[in-house]
């Protein structure tokens, strides 16, 4: 199942920054992301990886 970030935003009452139309269908750590992907950042410890991550979609919160 694929989902857009736009559509992830919407379930998640949420805003997109950047692209809306970025499509996921698998989810990833955050340092481990990949195209494709989702991830997310819950621990400030992990920020680092926020610039480096290759995931499509990363979920800040």
């Amino acid at each position: 199942m694929q989902f857009t970030a736009a559509q992830i935003a919407e379930l998640l009452q949420g805003t997109v920054e950047g692209d809306p139309n970025a499509t996921v269908g698998r989810l990833s750590k955050i340092e481990e992301g990949g195209e494709g992907s989702l991830s997310f950042l819950a621990n400030p410890a992990y920020t680092q990886y926020v610039y480096d991550t290759t995931a499509s979609v990363v979920i800040i919160g």
